[in-house]
């Protein structure tokens, strides 16, 4: 009895003495190595505010954000519209006001013929001056483009240029031959806006077909 009592004081002494070395052995460790062998859970571990947002609540934000920077782009194009339909206005009326000045110099030269018309005795200069305002009025149209339609009798009908009237059956003159200009045809920066007026030879054969 005496014996194992001893045994168990001896076992218990030494436990407290290895408790007391590792304590000891703890106690002597940096507080950097302390700091290493604490270990934090994943459940423990501080989460980021991109973390807590969830798909949907991402989705939304970048759905709000496409949205407003459409309605920015449709306000830009609506005042890029405006703007340029003032412009477009602006230059319209800037031009028209150029022709109708232009114009108006002619109108001048027919008030004053006019009035020379009715003193004069001699109609020589009258339509020596008329003649002139026809060449002053036309020099105006071709600076903004228009130009007369080339058409002259006995030339080619050409059906792109020139207006058949009416057809007119000989045999002096090739079939679709030009044989009378009723209206000049004009062209504005070489598109046709009037087509010269004109009747056409046929050939009695053909309009026996």
């Amino acid at each position: 009895m005496k014996k194992s009592r001893k045994k168990e004081n001896m076992d218990s002494k030494e436990r407290n003495q290895k408790e007391a070395e590792r304590s000891e052995a703890r106690n002597s460790k940096s507080p950097a190595e302390k700091a290493g062998e604490t270990k934090v859970s994943p459940e423990n571990e501080p989460s980021s505010p991109e973390a807590e947002k969830n798909p949907e609540e991402a989705c939304r934000e970048e759905n709000e954000i496409l949205k407003d920077q459409l309605f920015r782009l449709a306000a830009d194009f609506d005042n890029f519209r405006k703007r340029t339909a003032r412009q477009m206005e602006e230059n319209r009326k800037s031009v028209l006001e150029q022709v109708l000045l232009d114009f108006v110099e002619v109108t001048d030269n027919f008030d004053r013929a006019i009035k020379s018309a009715r003193t004069a005795e001699d109609m020589g200069p009258i339509v020596s001056g008329i003649e002139q305002l026809s060449k002053q009025f036309f020099s105006i149209l071709e600076k903004y483009g228009l130009e007369r339609v080339k058409c002259e009798k006995a030339g080619e009908f050409d059906p792109h240029r020139h207006e058949a009237i009416h057809h007119i059956e000989t045999s002096e003159v090739p079939d679709n031959t030009i044989v009378e200009i009723y209206k000049e045809g004009y062209a504005l920066n070489e598109k046709v806006v009037r087509p010269a007026l004109v009747s056409v030879a046929r050939s009695p054969e053909e309009a026996e077909k």
